[in-house]
């Protein structure tokens, strides 16, 4: 049984936490993970009411840890060719199963089985690789289907196809491609507000038809941003209901660009959304982007982390939402770097926390950033 390690951030940057409205405690999850630690999901897989937490390392395996005692169990030893998956109902049976990827999906022996005996049993989805992955009902039939997209940097040279792996059955899927720009980064959002899931990426917003036997037409929401590698969140920063777009320039070391968000208008269809900048310049290695209200203020911030071949302080920051066009405020939560983060409540209190670990380098621990309530308050 491995056992957590409760270590309190620095105290300089527990006084910079506090002071802006913040109290955030570390939790080390798992000091030696699967090596090279790149998928990251969240799901309760023992069905106790809490989330408990998954990690995929790039050559395997994928492993689940169990809330709170973070005793690690063994899913599955390999299968997939991503940095992203998530954990999501794919069978309709009521339990939550994993995803690492467009590949293989692994069904949780739930309710039947006993999810913490392992090993799951794997099932194929597909062939094609992925970089960016995420779930949803696209054509309404009560299924689950996965959007994904691989990248084009780095020798891949795939990034300019979105796609649709439509369920059919939890062991038959087929897959509808759509063209994009080359790049990476995708994120889910119903932009359009019509019910249904449309997907964005930097720059362009693609709109869901409803159905699978029919085109998904391309918007582009700015030709301001020009960074093709990017990381994509979503979330309504504005307040007034509609849905906004975050991007962050994931890759390369040593390049510039900055964070921004875009302002969706009361026509999600029209071109040049407002541009908003959070923060300039910044390196490329923003490979971490997430939307969550962290200060239970009722706005929505932006999480974002550094990884680890960046350029010290390899920050893993929450940017608090000021309201109004205001300037955003930084809160570090640590200068050690992070990939892929993720945002959820780990600890049920109702706050937002996050989760990460570097995708390489000697620094690879899964850790947690608790984001308690602040006791001054």
């Amino acid at each position: 049984m491995r056992t957590s390690a409760f270590l309190p951030c620095s105290a300089l940057l527990v006084h910079a936490c506090l002071a802006l409205g913040l109290q955030v405690e570390r939790v080390q999850v798992d000091a030696s993970p699967p090596r090279d630690p790149w998928v990251k999901m969240a799901g309760d897989f023992n069905k106790d009411g809490r989330l408990d937490i998954a990690i995929a390392g790039r050559s395997g395996p994928v492993v689940w840890y169990i809330n709170p005692s973070w005793r690690r169990v063994e899913v599955g030893a390999g299968g997939w060719k991503t940095v992203a998956g998530v954990a999501v109902d794919v069978d309709g049976d009521g339990d939550c199963d994993i995803v690492p990827g467009s590949q293989v999906w692994f069904e949780n022996p739930l309710p039947d089985g006993d999810p913490t005996a392992g090993p799951w049993k794997r099932h194929t989805i597909s062939e094609i690789e992925s970089h960016d992955v995420f779930a949803a009902d696209l054509n309404g039939d009560g299924r689950m289907d996965l959007v994904s997209r691989d990248q084009s940097g780095f020798g891949h040279n795939a990034g300019n196809r979105i796609y649709l792996h439509y369920q059919q059955a939890p062991n038959r899927w087929w897959a509808q491609a759509i063209d994009c720009p080359h790049g990476e980064g995708l994120a889910p959002a119903d932009i359009d507000r019509d019910g249904d899931t449309d997907i964005v990426i930097g720059g362009i917003w693609f709109e869901n038809p409803g159905r699978s036997d029919a085109a998904w037409t391309q918007h582009q929401y700015t030709k301001a941003w020009t960074w093709a590698d990017a990381k994509v969140a979503t979330g309504d920063l504005s307040g007034d209901g509609r849905p906004d777009v975050v991007v962050a320039p994931a890759e390369y070391q040593g390049g510039s660009y900055r964070l921004a968000w875009y302002e969706c208008p009361a026509d999600p269809r029209a071109a040049d959304w407002p541009e908003r900048i959070i923060d300039q310049p910044l390196e490329s290695v923003m490979h971490s982007l997430a939307v969550a209200d962290m200060d239970a203020d009722g706005r929505q911030d932006v999480i974002t982390a550094r990884m680890h071949q960046g350029a010290a302080p390899r920050e893993v920051c929450i940017y608090l939402n000021p309201g109004n066009g205001g300037t955003w405020r930084k809160v570090v939560l640590s200068e050690k770097g992070s990939h892929d983060i993720l945002v959820a409540d780990l600890d049920g209190d109702g706050r937002p926390d996050v989760m990460g670990a570097n995708h390489g380098g000697p620094y690879q621990p899964v850790e947690l950033w608790l984001n308690r309530e602040p006791s001054d308050k």
